[in-house]
């Protein structure tokens, strides 16, 4: 921890230092200043008029500001060639080539804008984006026009996105591998450092598109054997004020209010996103399970939970817009969460009769003893966030250097109560407690730094620097004679666990062009070392290793329409901390989880083969794939003499798979579109723990389809068909799902307001039943974590006309 602290102050006072030089530089250097004065046709001046200076290709947007309660402005900027544009709704635009030296003062005087009714419409109406966009090395996914996950969160949008995946615990995969790694703005977040169940906490009204990555180059982080899934939030630079506010009610509860806010003036952006929520999600489910052995027994069990959860955030931040094409960005992130579940689960014993393994319950047995168990679980997590981003554009867009500071830490208590008691049978009542105290610190610095080579190369190189440190404090108590004490039984041990994990990486990629050929090949090298702890007892890990991470892309372009590519990139998927923390959950008493502080990571090697055809109504992307992983982390369950199952993560098999994968997009006809992705592949396992050998071979296919239909110019209707078949396991197999949702959506007031209903999971057919089958044991489980929900949303935009996009988050991530 002291290292981890002086590592922290050393970066911040060097980091600190190179700004302020910046700054001070900046400062110095001689500009040019624009001034003048807006007004219309009939004399009077025009307030918050859009004033833009673009480049002298007008591809990108430089400085601007807007014209104050007389019209007047004034914009300082470096000398060289400029293009200004001068803009206001229903009003033509003006625009004036500049020509600017150092200290010149150039008045433009009083600039009058014509009006013109016809142009109300282009003002306001933007353009809208396809839904899918496709790349060989991408695919991105525009979010803001998908209904179905509005006034939801993050794992609602990504449940929406072909090839991924979500399942009933907010597990995230990529065509069917769990190994892949989640960015947010092209960067890792907290947000995922214990699992990707807590993206539930991110509001899908913040997110602008999904980008997924299926074979990243070495210009990305080596983590995910899966790929990449990068969430690229909302960035939408105006001057002036703008920002939107939305609010959403639902069915279960599900109640949400946020704003997002924008102010640009001169040389800096003001921005800032709020939220508060407040959600109740019921769930349930039942387990089957039969052993045979020493003794036979059977039982039932059967659960119903309420999580009740309160979240609000708020980001806060300022875009710097330096001389030189330079800017520096600050932001600050806080996030309070209060949940509250309870769950009633029921467990009943069953006398078969005669030794076996059962399959289900029969009439003729007798019940032994029916057990009621109930826990009520509090959590509370505070999570905060401090961010520097600067970034050098040299002469061009793509000679560019960008650096990237992130500070991130917070808390989190979680405290369970259970109280057991015994309703038909024997027995004697229990009542037991957890608690579990956490605390993170987290530090991350990225420098990347790129410019071309000749007329068709390009060159890359970067490097990170990644400190993460947890401390957890977990303790378990069970009442005895009137008194709380720590038990000496098989539920576990109670101690303080820490973990350091420190990722050091350096990349350099090349890319070029020759004639129809492109390449780009890269390397990336990562030390990594982790150590693990436990206070009391001694035990620990210490693991240091390095590796390297090569990539290598061809593309052919036949035509403008028809292209290839071949690919092959090789990854790292290291384990989440929250898997190595060795604490038993025994919330419910007869299936704990514990985790495993001796996993190693999986390495992957992922070669692809695509073609790429683009028509004027549509394209297809068809991808043929080859995947092969070692030391796959999978959750194996084991059940003792007393019917007590444990599931711990080890470092089961290796696996081989392969597949075909199609994703397309169609224009039927005037605003009716319909897109979606098929994925088919094989995946073969094996591996052996604890002397038994653990096999599967299973084909595996899952899709979707998504119809979108805007009608009478203001009205949408979506509806969108997930499905995914049936798959065997190492264990034993998991059934298919298919379920549908939809959602209808109204613009209001020149398309500024918008109101939508949604309905998810519209048959309520989404649930999991899987089985786990071994010679001396049987057990069926069903779930269904989410039910039917409907959702009422409303969102209304304000402000100016669009002055250009920024790039707040460095969306490109490494």
């Amino acid at each position: 921890m002291k290292k981890l602290t002086i590592y922290v102050i050393v970066f911040l006072g060097i980091y600190g230092w190179c700004t302020s030089t910046i700054l001070a530089q900046s400062s110095g250097e001689s500009q040019a200043e624009i001034t003048g004065i807006v007004e219309d046709i009939d004399g009077s001046s025009i307030p918050n008029a859009t004033i833009a200076v673009f480049d002298q290709a007008e591809t990108e947007i430089l400085t601007g500001t807007s014209s104050d309660s007389n019209g007047r402005f004034s914009i300082s900027i470096d000398p060289g060639t400029y293009v200004l544009r001068i803009s206001y709704v229903s009003y033509r635009m003006h625009r004036v080539n500049l020509d600017l030296s150092a200290g010149e003062t150039l008045d433009l005087g009083t600039i009058a804008l014509q009006t013109e009714e016809a142009m109300m419409d282009e003002v306001i109406v933007e353009g809208e984006r396809s839904y899918m966009r496709m790349n060989f090395d991408s695919r991105s996914f525009s979010v803001g026009q998908d209904i179905t996950s509005l006034g939801g969160s993050a794992l609602d949008v990504l449940d929406n996105v072909p090839s991924i995946t979500v399942d009933y615990e907010g597990n995230v995969s990529l065509r069917g591998n769990s190994g892949v790694q989640i960015l947010i703005n092209g960067r890792p977040s907290s947000l995922v450092r214990n699992g990707t169940e807590a993206l539930s906490s991110l509001p899908s009204n913040v997110i602008e598109e999904v980008e997924i990555i299926t074979n990243p180059s070495a210009r990305y982080s080596a983590e995910g054997t899966g790929g990449i899934i990068n969430i690229k939030l909302v960035d939408d630079v105006r001057f002036g004020l703008n920002g939107s506010i939305q609010a959403n009610t639902g069915y279960p509860q599900d109640h949400g209010l946020g704003a997002n806010l924008n102010y640009h003036r001169n040389n800096i952006n003001w921005f800032g996103n709020f939220e508060v929520e407040y959600e109740q999600d019921p769930g349930s489910g039942s387990t089957f399970q039969s052993f045979s052995g020493d003794t036979t027994y059977a039982y039932r069990e059967t659960s119903e939970s309420d999580e009740t959860q309160k979240e609000g955030s708020a980001n806060l931040g300022a875009d710097f817009y330096l001389p030189s094409s330079q800017m520096l960005t600050v932001s600050t992130r806080i996030s309070l969460e209060n949940e509250q579940e309870e769950s009633d689960v029921i467990y009943t014993d069953y006398d078969p009769g005669s030794p076996g393994v059962y399959r289900n319950v029969f009439d003729s047995w007798d019940i032994l003893k029916r057990t009621n168990r109930e826990d009520v679980e509090e959590n509370r997590e505070n999570d905060f966030d401090v961010r520097l981003q600067y970034e050098n554009r040299f002469e061009g867009s793509d000679h560019r250097l960008t650096a990237d500071a992130d500070f991130e830490f917070g808390k989190q208590d979680q405290n369970s109560n259970l109280i057991q008691l015994i309703e038909e049978g024997d027995g004697s009542p229990l009542n037991q407690r957890t608690f579990s105290d956490e605390t993170y610190q987290e530090m991350r610095f990225d420098t990347d730094y790129e410019r071309p080579l000749g007329s068709n190369g390009r060159l890359e190189a970067g490097m990170r620097l990644n400190f993460d440190w947890m401390d957890n404090d977990y303790t378990i108590e069970e009442q005895q004679n009137g008194q709380w004490v720590v038990p000496d039984n098989n539920l576990g041990i109670s101690d303080n666990f820490t973990y350091f994990e420190n990722v050091n990486a350096l990349y350099t990629t090349l890319a070029g062009e020759t004639g129809d050929f492109s390449y780009q090949v890269g390397v990336r090298a990562e030390n990594t070392r982790i150590q693990t702890e436990l206070d009391r007892t001694g035990e620990g890990s210490d693991q240091d290793y390095l590796n390297l991470f090569p990539s290598v892309f061809l593309s052919y372009t036949l035509n403008e329409k028809n292209s290839f590519q071949v690919s092959y990139s090789r990854r790292i998927d290291r384990p989440w901390s929250r898997m190595l923390l060795p604490f038993t959950e025994i919330s419910d008493t007869r299936n704990r989880r514990v985790g495993n502080p001796e996993l190693k990571p999986e390495f992957g090697n992922s070669y692809e083969v695509g073609y790429l055809r683009y028509w004027s109504s549509g394209s297809l992307l068809t991808s043929l794939y080859y995947r092969h992983r070692t030391e796959v982390i999978e959750r194996v369950s084991t059940i003792d003499g007393q019917g007590i199952t444990t599931t711990r993560p080890i470092n089961l098999a290796t696996e081989d798979a392969w597949g075909v994968e199609f994703s397309a997009d169609q224009e039927l006809f005037s605003n009716f579109q319909l897109s979606g992705s098929l994925n088919i592949f094989q995946s073969d396992r094996e591996g052996e723990y604890q002397d038994e050998v653990y096999s599967s071979s299973t084909g595996r296919a899952t899709g979707r389809l998504r119809l979108r239909w805007r009608f009478l110019e203001s009205w949408n209707l979506q509806s969108q068909l997930h499905y995914s078949s049936s798959q065997q396991t190492t264990q034993g197999r998991e059934d298919g799902s298919m379920f549908v949702s939809s959602g209808l959506s109204k613009e209001f007031f020149n398309r500024k307001a918008t109101i939508s209903l949604s309905i998810r999971d519209l048959l309520n057919s989404r649930q999991y039943d899987g089985e786990i089958i071994n010679p001396n044991s049987y057990t069926d489980s069903n779930y269904q974590w989410s039910t039917r929900s409907f959702r009422l949303n409303f969102r209304y935009n304000f402000g100016g006309v669009s002055g250009g996009g920024g790039d707040r988050g460095g969306y490109r991530g490494r």
